[in-house]
């Protein structure tokens, strides 16, 4: 059952947390469900649903540490069918230790291994960078979506990401595929084409989502940005290019 995502992108500010919240409940309404997973110690996603990061005991934190299972640790949301497992700063103090030993970063897929039938689709929202929560994140997957904004160092970044893919294709004997790029804050395929070189293009074009996350005003505002798109307007452009993006992803995992 290859049901599980993580969300990535090397760089900061491509929305890529915006993006993994966002996805998960535009799959959820569809009538899925979702288990959304922060594994960033800033905890972007898990704000939505107020989560103290300092006085919560229940997050993912505490289930790498052994000392709660993914049960105890995932909350429910607004939104039916979706449940968020939630980190905090102490994700940090944890990713610590965890990184002295190159088998640790098959501890978060041994996890979700554990889980991963009780969910139509996971999602994990990696941190942007490189160190050992992002390799995590794509160690317990089973496919990465890639979050790009149309700027001329979208394609490097990508084959950056790629590399690390091999990493852990290699190091870890594991089959993690590329589900799909995904361009935020891209108002037309012109736009995407004119930070790029054709040929380059033409060669990852198959891998590009058809769905494009416009530059909504509605992403700058600050009520939004902590919350699905969807329950603030879900006749916005965003929100419906999430959809758009839901049932592209839907229909590739062939979730019935």
């Amino acid at each position: 059952m290859r049901n599980v995502l993580t969300i990535s992108g090397l760089k900061g500010g491509t929305g890529k947390s915006v993006t993994a919240l966002n996805l998960s409940a535009s799959v959820a309404l569809y009538g899925k469900k979702v288990l959304l997973v922060d594994c960033d110690p800033q905890a972007c996603v898990s704000q939505w649903r107020k989560i103290d990061s300092n006085g919560n005991d229940h997050d993912l934190a505490q289930v790498l540490a052994g000392k709660i299972s993914v049960p105890e640790a995932v909350s429910g949301t607004d939104i039916d069918g979706l449940y968020i497992l939630p980190a905090g700063f102490d994700l940090f103090s944890i990713s610590l230790k965890l990184t002295r030993r190159i088998d640790n970063e098959k501890l978060l897929r041994l996890v979700i291994d554990e889980i991963r039938h009780d969910y139509d689709i996971i999602i994990l929202d990696a941190p942007s960078s490189c160190g050992y929560l992002s390799l995590a994140a794509l160690t317990a997957a089973d496919w990465l979506a890639a979050v790009v904004t149309p700027n001329n160092d979208w394609v490097s970044d990508f084959y950056s990401l790629m590399r690390i893919v091999r990493y852990i294709r290699r190091s870890h004997n594991i089959p993690l595929g590329v589900a799909g790029i995904l361009f935020n804050r891209c108002n037309s395929e012109k736009q995407m084409e004119n930070c790029s070189v054709p040929e380059v293009l033409e060669q990852i074009r198959p891998l590009i989502y058809k769905t494009m996350i416009p530059d909504d005003e509605i992403l700058n505002k600050k009520q939004a940005s902590l919350s699905p798109l969807s329950l603030y307007d879900i006749k916005a452009q965003a929100s419906q290019a999430y959809l758009g993006i839901a049932r592209e992803i839907i229909c590739a995992f062939n979730l019935k």
